[in-house]
């Protein structure tokens, strides 16, 4: 009963196929990461800040992480272990992470909602009509409590229970087969997608390909709302997946690379009146001409026109190259 009150989370089967899964330092964290994630948005209180979390989010640090991972000697997993084992995750598309390190690291759960939906979807009316049914029974009728029960209740149990439980296993069984095609629609609709563009496969995407970017996609929106943060550290955690579909909409229709959309964003940070209303990609592709159009007149006329930059996209020293 206590296990029922502090919550419980579901877990996959198909978690056992991952190569990742075998092992057991990987698996323990995972289930941890599920486990502390939030079940609803909230703001947490971590090494005296307040962290805004929405749905699937947790703050923690890669120290903190380490201290539930022990060995049979009660050793814990190093800091950097726990960071090896997170760029795993991250790899995989399973997370994402932001901020600084000891801080404190906002992880983000991607595509944490289908475990809150399967959460949501078990059955409710079970504990509730057993409780009232057993309240309803318990008490003495005209004073012969002992001959009505023995007499009613091996009748009643016989006759009514299994004809609920056979209900209710129908129902449930129902709802599987239910849950079991929707999964696999869900496969087949991001099966297809990936096929169509695999370049997402390393970066982020929602199951039905809505929205997606590569993984330079994800490191430029992560590199932004670092940056973002110098200017105001409350800022809630950003939906990583429409983050990177942005950049990824102003490389391929607006025609801008990853160092200008970070440059111009960099820019607007500092600037007095736009770093409060640069606050995400979607505010600056809107704002980008108006953006472009001032950092160009304030520049002295020897730096109107800067050398095109060449970027090496086996690395990704050009994030850091920003900040130069």
């Amino acid at each position: 009963m206590e296990n029922q009150k502090t919550g419980f989370i579901p877990l996959y089967r198909s978690v056992l196929k991952q190569l990742w899964a075998k092992d057991v330092y990987l698996r323990t964290l995972w289930d941890n990461l599920l486990l502390t994630a939030a079940r609803q948005p909230y703001t947490a209180n971590f090494k005296g800040r307040q962290w805004p979390l929405q749905t699937g989010q947790l703050v923690t640090t890669t120290a903190d992480l380490g201290l539930a991972l022990c060995d049979r000697n009660g050793e814990p997993a190093s800091r950097h272990a726990v960071e090896r084992m997170l760029a795993v995750f991250e790899k995989e598309g399973m997370i994402s992470t932001a901020g600084e390190r000891r801080k404190g690291t906002v992880i983000t759960i991607t595509n944490y909602a289908l475990y809150a939906q399967k959460i949501d979807d078990l059955p409710a009316h079970y504990p509730a009509h057993i409780s009232e049914h057993k309240a309803a029974h318990s008490k003495a009728s005209n004073g012969a409590a002992s001959d009505g029960d023995a007499a009613h209740n091996p009748e009643h149990k016989g006759a009514h229970y299994p004809a609920h439980h056979e209900q209710q296993g129908n129902n449930n069984n129902i709802k599987r087969s239910t849950s079991r095609n929707s999964d696999e629609s869900r496969n087949e609709v991001t099966e297809k997608f990936l096929s169509r563009h695999p370049e997402a496969a390393d970066g982020i995407y929602t199951p039905s390909g809505k929205s997606w970017g590569t993984a330079d996609d994800l490191k430029a929106a992560q590199w932004i709302y670092a940056q973002l943060l110098q200017v105001n550290a409350s800022l809630t955690t950003p939906k990583w997946v429409e983050w990177a579909n942005t950049i990824r909409l102003t490389r391929m229709q607006d025609h801008r690379t990853h160092y200008e959309i970070c440059e111009l964003l960099q820019w607007a940070s500092k600037d007095k009146f736009w770093k409060q209303n640069i606050l995400s990609p979607a505010s600056l592709r809107k704002q980008w001409d108006v953006l472009s159009t001032k950092r160009m007149h304030s520049r002295s006329s020897s730096t109107e026109n800067p050398a095109p930059q060449t970027l090496d996209w086996n690395n990704t020293d050009w994030i850091h190259e920003v900040t130069k």
